[in-house]
């Protein structure tokens, strides 16, 4: 119950002086708020230990936006011509390394990973590596970003080229040149020397802090409550003796047990007492906390709370609308980060060593949540398309004034004149020699 102490004493004028603004940010920091204010770098390893592997709510948020991002299928084009065609040969060494990027991982085992890395510390790291003899990427592979750090050729300007990237893990500690790392990071706007991105749960640390509390408390709570109360002789003199006790406690719960007697008031005929213990953790609001806590990870990664049994949230109108944002706000702004990076940094690797034109897409085609406004749309086409062919209709059959039909396909379908123009034809019975 550590959190509601500390939110109660916010409220208790001997702890603090709105005038004693001098010893404030000492003050936040020693009630455990330190961060609170100001931007307190809070470092990967503590990010990843304190969110995804200590809280549940943070690991289902992420592990929910990961999960559907992998699944989001990869297509590999080149160039003939004037078209691009979907590579389709097992053959081919570009399609095989993206089929499986090395000899541990299937692609979706790696993108998980991926996408895992960046949602919990902002930075991606993937190491290129190649075959004796070959000059191609044979193989990738994810370093880990907290053990990853960033050397760059010239510390004291601010736009020096990377030089290293260093991995250090256990006793192995690895150099690798800035050309065989791709770095996908998400901008920190405090510019840190260390080069590295910004974790979304850095600015929601605060929340992730109470989150985790909140559910100590409950612990505690659940751990140490024991009995619901107590009851004592009323009346002054003697105490109760212990078979009077037995006796009490025997009737008592022989009246209150069972299914039937839930929330059921019963009375007694001795002068006794009842007092109450502990508190139940709706009367710690220690539930609402948590809720709301479960929106604030869900706002931060884009994902409405509703996908995770939130009951008050109305923010969709059902949940295959929540289901669609899961895609369009989420899964697939995330995994086309990674595609545009693929094509930025391999795809003109395989360019010039096959001489061809590749290039990576996400086929969205098949996610069955998208496909329904696909549907609505291409029936609102066939809609408009017949309906400009039938006012094209009527004027090549002189039931309709070329001039009329133009100003009707220009208030209902919102077209300029331009383009209603060029749909409407001239009616066949318009002569066109002006010397007659």
């Amino acid at each position: 119950m550590v959190i509601i102490d500390k939110l109660k004493s916010l409220f208790t004028v001997k702890n603090y002086s709105l005038s004693n603004t001098s010893s404030s940010k000492s003050w936040w920091k020693m009630m455990g708020f330190g961060s609170w204010g100001g931007y307190n770098q809070i470092h990967e390893k503590q990010l990843i230990n304190e969110g995804y592997l200590s809280n549940e709510d943070v690991y289902a948020v992420i592990d929910k936006l990961v999960n559907t991002s992998s699944t989001i299928p990869l297509c590999l084009y080149v160039k003939k011509g004037d078209k691009w065609e979907k590579v389709e040969d097992e053959n081919n060494d570009f399609l095989k390394l993206l089929s499986k990027p090395n000899q541990n991982q299937t692609l979706k085992e790696y993108r998980k990973e991926q996408y895992l890395n960046y949602l919990l510390t902002g930075d991606s790291f993937e190491l290129k590596t190649s075959l004796i003899g070959f000059s191609y990427p044979t193989a990738l592979n994810i370093l880990p970003p907290q053990f990853v750090e960033i050397e760059v050729e010239n510390t004291n300007r601010f736009f020096s080229p990377i030089k290293d990237y260093i991995f250090t893990y256990g006793g192995y500690r690895e150099v690798y040149e800035a050309e065989k790392v791709m770095h996908v990071k998400i901008l920190d706007p405090s510019y840190p020397s260390t080069q590295k991105g910004l974790s979304p749960l850095q600015p929601s640390y605060m929340a992730l802090s109470t989150s985790n509390q909140v559910h100590k408390a409950e612990e505690s709570m659940i751990e140490n409550r024991g009995a619901t109360g107590m009851i004592s002789n009323n009346s002054e003199g003697y105490p109760m003796t212990e078979e009077e006790r037995n006796e009490i406690d025997a009737n008592f719960k022989g009246r209150i047990g069972g299914a039937s007697n839930y929330n059921k008031m019963i009375t007694v005929g001795s002068n006794v007492k009842f007092t109450s213990l502990g508190a139940n953790p709706k009367d710690l609001m220690l539930t609402e906390i948590d809720l709301n806590k479960l929106r604030k990870f869900c706002n931060i990664y884009g994902l409405s709370s509703q996908l995770f049994n939130d009951p008050a949230n109305k923010t969709f109108n059902n949940l295959g609308e929540a289901k669609k944002s899961l895609y369009t706000e989420s899964a697939i702004p995330l995994a086309q980060t990674f595609v545009d990076n693929w094509n930025e940094n391999l795809v003109p690797i395989f360019n010039k060593r096959d001489r061809k034109q590749y290039y990576i897409e996400l086929d969205i085609s098949e996610i069955e949540v998208l496909q329904k406004d696909k549907k609505q749309e291409a029936e609102k086409d066939k809609i408009v398309t017949e309906s400009l062919l039938s006012v094209a209709s009527m004027v090549s059959m002189n039931q309709l004034d070329r001039e009329t039909a133009i100003n009707i396909l220009i208030h209902s379908q919102g077209l300029t004149r331009e383009e209603a123009q060029m749909i409407v034809p001239t009616p066949k019975n318009i002569n066109t020699n002006t010397n007659e």
